[in-house]
Formats: structure tokens, sequence, C-alpha cells
């Protein structure tokens, strides 16, 4: 009967470090895992598996490149080259970039995927920009779009920086990958914009 109560007792430790170790799995550095984040202050993790959704684009025909810039702003970002101007006329021209997890993210408790924008008005006459994430992965579906994004503060060099907020409806499952856009709104942009600071709260 001890010997019992003994194995019960490891058994129940053991649960007890694997979920905690699961919890506290993920975050900076990119990837599954509550509460992931991605921030590019060390180059040589690159951009952290974001790359380019060139054939899932939306009405969007000019060329789109991204990379990590660590001298631009003075801070590590990861860059996106975009290009608008053939898009001026479109209320919706959306360039994607897409992630797929090394491991699966457990969505439950997480109700909103943040990051912090900075853009150059200089590069536009017109328009404005909003932003969309979305994933479709082990039947969990997420489909949710930003405000406008407009304003910011000044972050040097001709660029303002505006904190994004997506909010999503709370669910559980897992996500195994995702898409994000920076959609153009009748605006004739051609520069960079970046990214920083992404996660998942």
């Amino acid at each position: 009967m001890k010997f019992t109560k003994i194995i019960s007792i490891c058994l129940i430790a053991l649960l007890v470090i694997t979920v905690f170790s699961c919890a506290s799995s993920g975050g900076g550095g990119g990837g599954g895992g509550a509460g992931a984040s991605w921030n590019f202050d060390n180059a040589e993790l690159g951009t952290q598996g974001w790359q380019v959704a060139n054939a899932e684009f939306y009405r969007h025909r000019g060329p789109v490149s991204i990379r990590v810039d660590n001298t631009t702003l003075g801070t590590g970002l990861l860059r996106m080259d975009v290009d608008f101007t053939q898009d001026k006329d479109y209320d919706w021209s959306e360039p994607k970039l897409m992630n797929d997890f090394p491991r699966a993210m457990n969505m439950r408790g997480l109700s909103a995927f943040v990051f912090d924008f900075y853009y150059n008005p200089s590069y536009r006459k017109e328009g404005f920009f909003m932003s969309k994430i979305f994933s479709n992965s082990n039947g969990l579906q997420v489909n949710n779009t930003s405000n406008p994004i407009e304003g910011g503060e000044a972050a040097g060099s001709g660029y303002l920086k505006q904190e994004v907020r997506i909010l999503i409806m709370p669910t559980s499952g897992f996500m195994t990958d995702m898409r994000l856009s920076i959609a153009g709104h009748l605006t004739d942009y051609k520069g960079p914009v970046f990214f920083g600071n992404m996660r998942w709260e």
C-alpha cells in the first residue's frame, strides 16, 4: 500500500513539473508556446521564422522584402520594404508575412497580438495602414483586423512609432502558424516599415 502511494506521489510530481515546463516554454526568440514573442536585437537569429508570403498577397503588386535592420533606427527591428504605388486606388492592398512555428502555440488565455510599428509619413502622399492576423491551423481560426494605424511618437529619422494591438476572442486550441499583414488603404507609400517587440498577450 505504501509503495502504491509513493508511486502515485511521484507520478503527480512528474505531471506538475511537465505542465510547468510546457507553460514556461516559448517566449522571446520566436515560435510557439504561450505568450510567444519576437524581438530582433540579436541579428544572428535572423528573421526568426518570418518570411514573405508572396503567394498569399491580396491586391498587392509591388515588391516586398524583409530583413533584420539594427542601424536605421538604432535598434534591432524586422524591416519590411514595400511599394504601394501600383495599388493606391485600392482600399485594401495586402502584402503578408508568414511564420510556421517550430512548435504549436497554446492559445488558451491569449487575447491580443501586439507589436510596435514604425513608418515614415514622408514616404506617402495619401492613405494609411491597417494590420491583420490570420491563421486556420488545426481547425482553429483566427481572423482579426486592427484599427487604422495613424499618428504615433517620433522615433528618429522621420519615423513614427505606433503600438498596434489586434484583439481576438480568447479561445482554446493550438496554433501552428500565422500570417501578419500590413494593408494599405488608398496609400502610395513606398519605402521601409519596421516591426518590433512582436508578442502574444
